[in-house]
């Protein structure tokens, strides 16, 4: 045993010179800073902000710039129509990542696990599994959203968003895991993620209000002018990438009125399940038509209904009356008015805020994931374009408004509004 005690010495003084270093190492790594909880919901139902779409639910995990963090998020494919995943810079605003990466993963887009099928990509069941990957440099790595804009310093907030349009039944949300120096820290989903509150919705547009047309109303003397609708943005509402709004802000129909919406509705997707997109003759995924308050933090119209319940202020496709041509036509009035209107054969009632139904309101018309061959789709208007342009793009699809009297609009229909 002698002769082992040089050797030994000698191990212990280098693990004596090493240990401060080793220490002093240990600590220059420290766990990545992690939010109390993973995914709280947002939306109509709870807080109303940003003018979400009433058949989408909406998450948010909100993050710490650090350099070095990776956020790794183990999710499931939903039954849903719609679903995706997306990173929002510290203006709340979606941001292109190095190398050109974007900012936002759709269904469809998502490589599935080793052993999962992709339901959006191919005729499978839903359930299969699929990881993202959050981080600085995610050009060179499959389903890689970035952490933040190149120059982003070190403890701005980030946020990443899930999203999901018209579930079919249960679902998961993605387990969360912060990945930083050598540290992993998993954590829990917030217990109040799930709650039949948390429905919601994906934000979208700023108020942009056209110029009135100058076109005579079929109302007569004391109409507000007419509504035109032009192409909206939406930075800083963590607006969905995947969706492209046109918006109109209106003055409430006087007594007796209701404000007329005409345009073609485009096919879209049936159904709330997950299927593989493109699908057919389907030209967007999803459309809707939603009316919100001017005014406050941007709030959805959600009203009250005397047996219980809400009537919410979006109308999607699969929820509105169309022509025999396509065509739809919205009426948006008071609750008092919505017996008459749906008496009216293929118009479709559209809510004004029975809280404040004289305020000012704003119409937003979502066209979501169009097809490739979709020329006259939101998506192909420049965003900030006036009403001119935006129905040259358009074309039949770009909706017209008019204010109309509701007798009129019971004794002979829609074309006595709009004169189409």
């Amino acid at each position: 045993m002698r002769r082992w005690k040089p050797v030994l010495l000698a191990a212990a003084l280098a693990l004596s010179a090493a240990g401060p270093t080793a220490a002093a190492s240990s600590v220059a790594a420290p766990a990545p800073t992690v939010p109390a909880c993973a995914w709280e919901p947002l939306g109509y139902q709870t807080s109303n902000v940003a003018y979400p779409d009433t058949n989408a639910r909406y998450w948010l995990l909100r993050y710490t710039v650090r350099e070095g963090l990776t956020i790794r998020l183990d999710g499931r494919f939903p039954d849903a129509r719609y679903a995706s995943v997306a990173t929002y810079d510290a203006r709340r605003s979606s941001f292109t990542g190095p190398g050109g990466t974007p900012s936002a993963l759709t269904d469809h887009q998502l490589l599935p696990d080793r052993g999962s099928r992709n339901p959006y990509r191919e005729p499978a069941r839903p359930g299969g599994k699929f990881t993202v990957t959050v981080a600085e440099a995610p050009a060179d790595r499959p389903n890689a959203l970035p952490l933040a804009p190149a120059g982003t310093p070190e403890g701005a907030e980030g946020t990443v968003v899930y999203r999901i349009y018209l579930p079919h039944g249960g679902f998961r949300l993605p387990k969360v895991t912060f990945v930083q120096g050598g540290h992993r820290v998993r954590v829990a989903t917030c217990a109040d993620a799930l709650s039949p509150g948390a429905s919601t919705a994906g934000a979208s547009t700023g108020p942009s209000v056209g110029a009135p047309s100058g076109t005579a109303s079929p109302a007569g003397e004391g109409t507000p002018p007419r509504p035109a609708f032009s192409r909206s943005g939406g930075d800083g509402l963590y607006p969905n990438p995947d969706n492209a709004y046109l918006s109109t802000g209106f003055e409430a129909p006087p007594a007796g009125q209701v404000l007329v919406v005409r345009g073609k509705a485009p096919t879209a997707t049936a159904g709330d399940r997950a299927r593989p997109w493109p699908a057919g003759s389907a030209r967007v995924r999803y459309w809707s038509m939603c009316d919100n308050l001017w005014w406050g933090p941007g709030e959805v119209v959600a009203n009250p209904l005397p047996g219980g319940g809400v009537d919410p202020g979006c109308r999607a496709d699969f929820d509105t009356r169309l022509s025999s041509d396509g065509t739809y036509t919205y009426a948006v009035g008071t609750e008092d008015q919505r017996a008459a209107v749906e008496r009216v054969p293929g118009v479709t009632f559209l809510p004004l805020s029975s809280a404040t139904p004289t305020a000012r309101h704003l119409l937003i018309l979502r066209n979501m994931v169009a097809a490739p061959g979709f020329a006259e789709a939101i998506q192909r208007v420049p965003v900030g374009s006036g009403p001119a342009r935006t129905a040259e793009v358009m074309g039949a699809y770009y909706p017209e408004a008019a204010y109309c009297d509701l007798g009129a609009l019971a004794r002979s229909g829609p074309d006595a509004c709009t004169g189409s």
